[in-house]
């Protein structure tokens, strides 16, 4: 597996720790990440209240983004190429690819944004932080408000058939919200306050965060398994296209790969001390985009 490290973008073979490429442009630490379906593009979003569009295969940056009054907490990349950034100043922007201005700003969060994620279909779109969840309609369509969390909402993720969606709290409570009809969310507690939400391809969900465990859960909430994946709290997980691996980054530098089907860490790669902010796998399932701050 090779892993890309960001901030700077930074290739490493795993297999044998072998840098293998490096892109610099931001002037801050890579808060988030997204690489698109076909692999060509990526986009990451810097505490340097930037967010920057990057063509992979040539290595280089194919359009910077400006907008936002401060950090760029959370960006999505949609089926149709558009971009999604969202900020510490409650702002969430959608961008056609070349265009220098959004194409549409969405306001109502009374806090900052860390989370979003894009509904299978690309049609919908989640963002989180100030112990709300909002479901955005990028066509048409009023925005729907979801509350419950008692403190921060730090992740939020869909099923892959886009039925629910799993939210994942400073409150130590995961969430499974039914998106068709009016029921309530399924909450499941677990042992620490949570930074972190993903679902692999058959549904089954991961989430990680103060206490360094990685947790698997079933649709349901039935806990299956736990990995210690870090000393330090994790901050961003992600999973392979494939459902097979793990990617779970920690505050202190490290990037945790685990096995999903066995519960086992297969193996991790420390880097400088700094938090490893944000996480993505490419669409061949062994390369992996992580975004930090290099230290000089």
């Amino acid at each position: 597996m090779r892993l890309i490290d960001c901030a700077v973008l930074v290739g490493l073979v795993l297999a044998i720790a072998r840098a293998e490429a490096e892109l610099s442009g931001h002037g801050g630490p890579i808060r988030a990440l997204a690489i698109s379906a076909d692999g060509a593009t990526a986009l990451s979003g810097s505490f340097d209240t930037s967010a920057i569009r990057w063509l992979l295969r040539r290595n280089t940056a194919d359009q910077v983004l400006r907008l936002h009054q401060s950090a760029v907490n959370a960006v999505a990349i949609l089926a149709d190429g558009r971009a999604i950034t969202a900020g510490e100043d409650a702002q969430i922007a959608v961008w056609t690819p070349g265009k220098q201005q959004p194409d549409m700003v969405l306001e109502g969060h009374k806090g900052p944004i860390v989370a979003l994620a894009v509904s299978p279909d690309s049609t919908v779109l989640a963002s989180a932080w100030d112990r709300t969840i909002r479901l955005w309609p990028l066509a048409v369509g009023v925005p729907q408000v979801l509350e419950g969390h008692s403190q921060n909402v730090n992740g939020v993720a869909f099923a892959p058939d886009g039925t629910k969606l799993v939210s994942a709290g400073y409150d130590a409570t995961l969430r499974v919200w039914p998106l068709r009809g009016s029921g309530a969310p399924l909450v499941v507690t677990l042992a620490s306050p949570l930074n972190a939400v993903a679902v692999a391809p058959d549904g089954e969900i991961v989430t990680a965060g103060a206490d360094g465990e990685v947790y698997f859960l079933s649709q349901t909430g039935e806990t299956r398994g736990a990995v210690d994946a870090s000393p330090a709290p994790i901050l961003c997980l992600a999973i392979s296209g494939n459902g097979e691996r793990l990617a779970a980054t920690s505050i202190r530098g490290s990037v945790a790969i685990i096995d999903r089907r066995t519960r086992t860490l297969l193996r991790t790669v420390v880097g400088s001390s700094v938090p490893v902010w944000s996480v993505a796998f490419f669409p061949d399932n062994r390369t992996l985009l992580t975004g930090a701050a290099r230290i000089t």
